[in-house]
């Protein structure tokens, strides 16, 4: 059957170790057939970076076959099925991913979206950072999947890039399931 999994890719600053999570599309045979990182891009150089900084753009990256991935990194998978089924939700997260790098997000390497303390009662405002975590959190959402709790840190999780509304309708339109309740 194939599967989607989340990894992590284990980045130590300084004493502390924080994971970049990203996302493994493996085929019937377990081959990997792909990957979703988020990433910072220079607007100088247009250069991707491992770990960027506030002048940086937030992108989605797609990547055929294997990039990132390395054994023995910590895996959970978050869905099994049909070849055909597997490819429709990784067509949501690339319609997602197309959404996010249109938006020209800032990338900010804690993950927070930057609009800081605003009043609960009044409507959201659009978010304007993040960093690959939440491109991740954002992509596993689009495929009408919640996103596992994972061994190490990962900053920036706990913000979604777009609203639940937007989450949904890119779900619904690639005839996804939308999951009941958050973080598990």
């Amino acid at each position: 059957m194939s599967s989607i999994a989340l990894r992590q890719h284990i980045l130590k600053v300084g004493e502390s170790p924080f994971a970049h999570n990203y996302l493994v599309f493996h085929d019937d045979d377990g081959n990997v057939i792909g990957e979703f990182h988020g990433l910072a891009k220079d607007p100088a150089t247009d250069q991707f970076k491992p770990i960027g900084r506030s002048s940086d753009y937030l992108r989605a990256q797609h990547f055929d076959g294997r990039n990132w991935f390395r054994d023995g990194e910590p895996e959970k998978l978050l869905w099994q099925g049909s070849y055909d089924e597997a490819t429709a939700r990784w067509q949501a997260a690339r319609n997602a991913h197309d959404e996010i790098n249109r938006r020209n997000l800032t990338y900010n390497p804690w993950g927070s979206d930057l609009n800081g303390p605003r009043d609960w009662d009044a409507p959201v405002p659009p978010v304007i950072a993040g960093n690959s975590n939440s491109v991740n959190r954002t992509l596993v959402e689009a495929m009408g999947l919640r996103l596992p709790s994972m061994p190490y840190m990962a900053p920036g999780i706990e913000n979604p890039l777009f609203r639940q509304q937007e989450v949904d309708q890119i779900a619904r339109n690639n005839g996804l399931p939308i999951p009941k309740g958050g973080l598990f």
